[in-house]
């Protein structure tokens, strides 16, 4: 005798599609996070210079913004690919929608990966006397200074905001498209 039991508790909501998206878009944004980590990482290792520059009273670090923009780069083709095969699962037109997501993506990375980045190292420095060079602790030989949590901080940020772009403008299902159309017809 076997009755078709309707799953309950986390399959049933596994079943959800929005669920399955939020999941599938969270566990990709946290591996976008990590390239982006790692790429950061492995080029202020590897390479280690410094290209300071003051504006007003502070002083910049022309390096750390330049390999920042490097590893922004390299999250933006993974997160990209990712997002529209794994997340979004969509068949539109490619060009299109890259284009969206990098003018998207653009607009996160000035916000959060240059402004509020260089402003939280900013703030760390000459507020709380906290040199974005400082040691916090050294795992497996991996040395994680100020700069690195502030990376991280700004990373929360970054993952909803390229959540609500790629949701509501870039990855849109055709029945959603249609919608629109059809409301811009009646209008």
């Amino acid at each position: 005798m076997s009755e078709n039991v309707e799953p309950s508790g986390l399959k049933k909501l596994m079943r959800n599609k929005k669920i399955q998206e939020l999941f599938w878009y969270f566990v990709f944004g946290v591996l976008t996070t990590i390239v982006n980590l790692v790429v950061f990482a492995i080029l202020d290792k590897l390479i280690g210079a410094h290209w300071e520059v003051k504006i007003i009273r502070w002083n910049i670090d022309l390096f750390t913004v330049f390999i920042n923009v490097v590893a922004w780069v390299a999250a933006i083709v993974f997160a990209y690919v990712t997002n529209k095969l794994f997340v979004f699962h969509t068949k539109g037109n490619i060009k299109k929608e890259f284009i969206s997501f990098v003018v998207a993506r653009l607009f996160t990375f000035f916000a959060f990966e240059v402004g509020l980045f260089t402003l939280g190292l900013m703030v760390m420095e000459n507020s709380f006397n906290m040199p974005a060079e400082d040691l916090l602790i050294n795992c497996f030989g991996f040395e994680v200074t100020n700069k690195y949590i502030v990376k991280m901080f700004i990373a929360v940020f970054v993952v909803v905001a390229n959540y609500v772009f790629s949701k509501l403008f870039i990855f849109k299902k055709k029945d959603e498209q249609k919608v629109e159309e059809k409301i811009e017809k009646e209008a």
